[in-house]
């Protein structure tokens, strides 16, 4: 199939096509980062589409004969233009969950040692974050490149065809809404995993202070402890770094999952 051999029904669909990888593109983790120059993820999209539109029409995943119905008026274009890009956006907020379990427990991590007040820009958020939760956000996205992450970005939206169509978007369903939430609780619960081994250690740290303020009143904690509580997290955290790599591993298998149990639900089908 040549680009330049389309006639008005491929068009339009390829366009549509073009619009959900374009939308997506621009969200999806590592990818959708402000770092990423807007030309290099428009050029991004147009490659990609070219490269997938012949297979999304010879699986059948894609039919341009059905663009003669919904570009009919400018009601149906307008109408599947915004479920294509609404959807685009729900997978790629989706797969933005992953970094947000991460960022979650790693602003935990450096509340408990101190350094909430020590932030500096964080480009996959686009807000200030804690310098701990850079670090843990940069360690874990080499491990996600290194585990062929954005691969499977780019299965997933290849994929998300063969749930939801050119224009069939279903908000409405009922288990959009509890597949949301199941995804929202998995966020709290990798996030809190992944802050507890410093947490536990500040923990049995600030005990072990309030033991020894009873016993020595004249001992000033509340400077000796901040000093101690930084020590002890950076201590952990180093010592930790091969579990946080395997937890954040097992976060990213889940990515995929997500994106696909999120396009099932969006297209009634169930899990």
């Amino acid at each position: 199939m040549s680009p330049f051999q389309f006639d008005e029904a491929e068009i339009l669909t390829f366009f549509a096509v073009l619009i959900r990888y374009s939308v997506l593109f621009s969200l999806l983790p590592f990818l959708g980062d402000r770092v990423i120059p807007m030309p290099l993820k428009v050029l991004f999209s147009v490659a990609v589409t070219i490269v997938l539109f012949p297979s999304l029409v010879k699986l059948g995943l894609v039919v341009p004969g059905e663009a003669q119905a919904w570009s009919a008026n400018a009601g149906g274009i307008a109408r599947v233009v915004a479920s294509e890009a609404l959807f685009a956006a729900v997978l790629g907020f989706t797969a933005r969950f992953v970094f947000d379990s991460i960022s979650f427990g790693a602003n935990l991590v450096g509340t408990f040692m101190g350094f909430a007040s020590a932030t500096q820009f964080d480009p996959h958020h686009e807000s200030q974050t804690q310098i701990v939760a850079e670090f843990y956000l940069a360690l874990a996205m080499l491990v996600f490149l290194a585990l062929d992450g954005h691969h499977l970005m780019l299965r997933a939206a290849l994929d998300s065809y063969r749930w939801v169509g050119v224009g069939q978007v279903n908000l409405s369903s009922g288990t959009f809404s509890e597949e949301l939430l199941m995804i929202s609780t998995q966020v709290f619960k990798y996030g809190i995993q992944l802050a507890a081994p410093v947490g536990i250690a500040i923990f049995t740290v600030n005990v072990a202070f309030g033991v020894l303020s009873k016993a020595m009143p004249q001992l000033n904690v509340l400077v000796l402890s901040f000093s101690v509580t930084a020590l002890i997290g950076l201590a952990v955290m180093f010592f930790s770094l091969s579990d946080f790599q395997g937890l954040t591993a097992q976060i990213f298998e889940r990515m995929g999952e997500w994106m696909g149990s999120v396009s099932r639900s969006i297209s009634g089908t169930g899990r």
